[in-house]
């Protein structure tokens, strides 16, 4: 199954569980509106529960019925409105200490540039890393997409881990992102939230009668036992929903699980690295749990079992260790065979880079093929790329300032001297003296670096611009598009950076788009096609033919018209890039492919027809890794 077929499936898991709650809140409904009703049956009687046989199609019922759904969601949409910042959320609920991307130290240094190295092989921003002081051994990914996804890992994780096992389990979290496991996560979260939230009233009215009680024992007619018997069947119903919901929760996890073990081997190529890790875990003193109060809401994010198991494993989020071990490597002895092994201490921070099973020469499939489906050669190709950057380089995208000041140097490497002193002339007058000078500093390493290497750089450089304040990043943004139109237009590249930049920066909410079809945005498809067309062909007959080549992949009933007017007007792109980002996920791969076709009409990529791609990609939540050696998008 590959990207988007997981992609789907996990779209598909979201409307199952929805409905598995719908049923679950409809018989809350029920036993609710049957306590109420006993309730108040006993107030009037002051002698026992009576139900009338005709309750179930009275007012009271309709009216409860309103109260519970109105608190289930009410308290859904609060807990979902907590988290839809994204997975910083999550990591700091569970005290997770953001990562400084510029540390020295030597572990936060090794987790550092394995997840950088993922992120580079597969085309995605590099997450921000959190790191729990936690000795266990445990880990998680939290976001709703990539742009907002971040690693959380405990300290006994990269400390007892060796870098390749610590890659497998790294690879095993980027699964997650790439299957899109981490929202449905995160909406199980909600949701769960939102069923307790009767428990907790529950609560709160049996706190409330025992204070009330000791003013009147026994007077008739007080209520007092009504309203406590009220306050416990709330809390019975509100956490016998949440005891089934966490039954949902681990089913669907035990799942996802086992398939992400497999996607870190098929990443990696190297069974020895999640294998090794989760044999260590088994024979490790400290084990998974997670001492953080917040553990049992996330329990079914983590790596392993962040909670003791109960039930005889039936609230089990994951899969038995033995099973996932098994599934890994069948030679496997069994439990008898788990030994805690040391860590690996030949890591050098200077290196940075870790040694892969894999190598670049193996055979690799097509571009498109590797979307959320990285191999060993691109990740050997990540750790070439991280050697060539320069030391100066890597600190500045290690800086939240630097960042900033090496993202203005990458626009105007590629202006011409004019526009250059233009854009120097801005900055001068927009900077403060010292970081102006910083930029001047570093201008040279940025001149030599290759555009092919520009990509990597800024996805590296994503964790610290993250770190910007809102005023420092509206100031950033405003500079950057004063740069763009030092010579009154912009081009591909600048398009390209801003509208990456500015996408995964942005931590406003995205607004719910209907999933279209690829036959209603036509236009659309038009218009980008012929844009990428003319990026990289000369002639307009080139041009015009690459066109054609790519709408056929389109699977459309009529021809599409190239339009050559447009060029590379970057304004008509912009709206019709909007529009297509509202594309049903199984359409992606057509939009994709047809780009693709276009690129490879003329059997060579520009630096433009590469960018753009990568960058609607990235719009697309389809994070497409870096061309390979030899390798043909489609």
């Amino acid at each position: 199954m590959n990207f988007f077929a997981h992609q789907d499936q996990a779209r598909s898991n979201t409307r199952k569980l929805v409905f598995l709650f719908i049923c679950a809140v409809i018989t809350l409904i029920v036993v609710t509106s049957l306590l109420v009703i006993g309730v108040l049956t006993y107030i009037e009687t002051q002698n026992e529960v009576s139900i009338n046989a005709d309750v179930l199609g009275s007012k009271i019922f309709f009216q409860v019925s309103l109260i519970v759904i109105f608190v289930i969601g009410l308290g859904t949409l609060i807990r979902l409105a907590q988290l839809r910042r994204g997975g910083k959320v999550v990591a700091e609920a569970m005290g997770g200490r953001l990562l400084n991307t510029n540390t020295r130290d030597a572990d936060e240094r090794k987790i550092l540039n394995v997840v950088e190295e993922m992120a580079i092989a597969s085309g995605t921003p590099v997450p921000p890393v959190y790191l729990m002081e936690d000795e266990s051994i445990n880990a998680f990914a939290a976001g709703y997409r990539p742009r907002d996804a971040v690693i959380g890992i405990t300290r006994g994780c990269i400390r007892e881990l060796t870098r390749d096992e610590l890659q497998g389990v790294v690879a095993h979290e980027f699964s997650h992102i790439f299957n899109g496991d981490m929202r449905l996560n995160i909406r199980l979260m909600g949701l769960l939230y939102g069923i307790m939230v009767i428990g907790l009233i529950g609560y709160h009215i049996l706190r409330g009668t025992r204070y009330r009680s000791s003013s009147s024992r026994s007077g008739k007619g007080n209520g007092a036992g009504a309203i406590l018997m009220l306050g416990l069947g709330l809390m019975v119903i509100g956490y016998g929903g949440t005891f089934f919901g966490n039954l949902i929760k681990a089913g669907v996890s035990r799942q996802r699980e086992f398939l992400a073990d497999a996607s870190a081997v098929q990443y990696t190529r190297n069974p020895e690295g999640i294998g090794g890790a989760l044999k260590k875990i088994g024979g490790y003193i400290h084990g998974t749990e997670i001492k953080s109060r917040d553990a049992s809401e996330i329990s079914h994010m983590m790596f392993c079992n962040g909670l003791k198991s109960s039930f005889s494993g039936l609230f089990a989020t994951h899969p038995p260790l033995s099973e996932r071990i098994k599934r890994i490597d069948g030679r496997w002895a069994g439990m008898t065979d788990l030994k805690p092994q040391p860590a690996d201490e030949t890591f050098s921070s200077a290196e940075g880079v870790s040694h892969f099973s894999g190598t670049g020469s193996q055979a690799v499939a097509t571009v498109l093929d590797s979307v959320g489906n990285p191999g060993a050669a691109h990740l050997a190709m990540a750790a070439i790329t991280l050697k060539a950057f320069s030391p100066a380089l890597l600190d500045e995208a290690h800086n939240t300032i630097g960042a900033s000041l090496m993202i203005y140097n990458l626009l105007i490497a590629l202006s011409d001297k004019d526009t250059k002193a233009k854009q120097l002339a801005i900055l001068k007058a927009e900077l403060a003296e010292k970081d102006f000078l910083a930029l001047q500093q570093i201008e040279g390493e940025t001149r030599e670096l290759p555009r092919e290497k520009y990509l990597a750089l800024i996805d590296l450089a994503m964790p610290s611009l993250k770190q910007l304040s809102r005023v420092q990043s509206r100031e950033f943004m405003a500079v950057l598009g004063k740069l763009m139109m030092a010579d009154q237009q912009i081009c591909l590249f600048e398009w390209c950076l801003f509208k990456i930049l500015r996408y995964t920066l942005d931590e406003r909410v995205d607004r719910r788009l209907k999933s279209r079809p690829i036959t209603s945005l036509t236009k659309e498809s038009e218009v980008l096609l012929s844009v990428l067309a003319s990026a990289g062909n000369e002639k307009v007959t080139q041009a015009e033919a690459a066109f054609h080549a790519a709408e056929k992949y389109l699977g459309l009933a009529r021809d599409l018209t190239f339009q050559v007017h447009i060029g590379s007007n970057t304004g008509i792109l912009e709206k019709a890039v909007d529009r297509l980002n509202s594309l049903k996920p199984l359409q992606k791969p057509m939009l994709l492919k047809a780009m693709a076709a276009c690129i490879n009409a003329d059997g060579k990529v520009t630096p433009e027809e590469n960018e753009l791609l990568r960058a609607v990609g990235s719009l697309l939540d389809c994070p497409i890794p870096p061309l390979l050696d030899g390798q043909r998008y489609l």
